[in-house]
């Protein structure tokens, strides 16, 4: 039986009804949240922030060393009249219990654009199919018997240490004179889920993902190389929880000391913060081509992990929405390549329909699409039965694919 779209229509309609009656009370949390961090004062802060970081219960709280509310540079440096962009994005195929063989697949989709005297596009996509015992697990290289399947949320960060690793390829073959803006898509961030063994993370994120970064800093070192990642219609609240713990009324901000008996839109800070996130924020203070100043990132797991590798970030209206790009510390540090990554980043969308046309075209290269996976699976069985091998698969996918009625 199909969709009830008329029961589906008339709860879409309630929804709707709802959401106007929520948003004028949005729009005034909206107005102070803007008002907050037009005086927001750094020092008080920083100073609560040290005495809070271990009561504050909401999303690590950002550095913030200069005004929130300046905007950077909206007439960026003009990019140079010779540069290349080198992206990469990646999609993956995970491991399906309904197909006769454990397996996965990794593909990842890069493209350099050289503009200037001597244009050139390479674009470029690279499968990997895991299917031993030994691409399958991650291994503990101190306790051999602890061992995590790669499939999941582990497959998606495998995936990402792989994006980076062929960002580093493409950018190491790339002249040495041309200034270079090296792009991934999506956040610098890896994000494991809770109870994520150790090894696990040190494997792909302190061996490979940040080895990368180490790559990337050295080849910096010998060119003028930027390295950023750009996020689409971004959903943090990272800088919201700056606000909150700037507009809470107390000398420390211990959420349940002061707050923890009350409901979620009744707590002090919630005036300011209570479901905004920081590109609406930054939509009320940024006129089209301009920059926020840059935050520092408080992830654990960047303190933690990434072997000194800061991950800083700013807001950027690039005209069609507000982005969010996270580059490491090396980049925040030195204002030459932080001014690329914001000339660059903005020039590329200027090029593009409101993205990164260098993002776009890597996503080309590296999408699956419905009937490759169809196919993908496909080949698994007719390789299989090549071997005379015996090819399975669960009555539910069977019963999917015949109609009874």
């Amino acid at each position: 039986m199909s969709l009830d779209l008329g029961n589906t229509a008339l709860q879409i309609e309630r929804m709707t009804d709802d959401l106007r009656a929520r948003q004028n009370d949005k729009q005034r949390r909206l107005v102070r949240a803007i008002q907050q961090t037009e005086s927001f004062d750094t020092t008080t802060y920083r100073e609560k922030w040290e005495h809070s970081r271990n009561t504050f219960n909401f999303l690590p709280a950002p550095g913030v060393d200069n005004p929130p509310a300046t905007a950077y540079d909206p007439h960026p440096p003009k990019p140079p009249s010779d540069f290349c962009v080198a992206a990469v994005d990646g999609s993956h195929i995970d491991v399906d219990r309904h197909l006769p063989v454990r397996c996965c697949l990794i593909n990842i989709g890069s493209c350099v654009l050289t503009y200037g005297c001597t244009p050139n596009a390479v674009l470029v996509n690279r499968p990997t199919l895991y299917a031993s015992d030994e691409e399958l697990k991650i291994r503990s290289r101190r306790e051999p018997y602890q061992e995590q399947s790669v499939q999941g949320t582990v497959l998606g960060v495998l995936r990402a240490v792989e994006e980076i690793e062929g960002l580093v390829e493409a950018v190491r073959n790339l002249p040495h004179d041309l200034p270079t803006l090296a792009l991934m898509d999506g956040t610098l961030i890896m994000f494991l889920g809770r109870g994520t063994p150790d090894f696990v993370i040190e494997e792909l994120v302190q061996r490979r993902f940040v080895r990368a970064l180490d790559d990337l800093r050295t080849l910096a070192s010998e060119r003028k190389l930027a390295l950023a990642s750009y996020i689409s219609l971004p959903a943090s609240a990272e800088f919201m929880s700056a606000l909150r713990a700037s507009a809470c009324p107390y000398p420390v901000s211990d959420c349940r000391l002061h707050c923890g008996g009350l409901a979620s839109g009744n707590r002090p800070c919630d005036e300011v913060a209570e479901g905004i996130l920081d590109r609406e924020v930054f939509n009320g203070l940024l006129a089209e081509g301009e920059r926020s100043a840059v935050f520092t990132s408080s992830n654990p797991l960047v303190q933690k992990w990434y072997g000194g590798h800061g991950v800083g970030f700013y807001y950027l209206n690039v005209g069609e929405e507000m982005g969010r790009v996270e580059i490491p510390s090396w980049v925040a540090e030195d204002e030459t390549l932080l001014g690329l990554t914001h000339s660059l980043i903005l020039d590329q969308c200027r090029r593009g329909p409101g993205y990164p046309i260098a993002l776009m075209e890597s996503h080309e290269q590296a999408v699956i699409t419905t009937s490759d996976r169809r196919y993908f699976a496909e080949l698994v069985e007719d390789s299989l039965q090549d071997q005379k091998m015996p090819v399975y698969t669960s009555e539910k996918n069977l019963s999917k694919r015949l109609r009874w009625l």
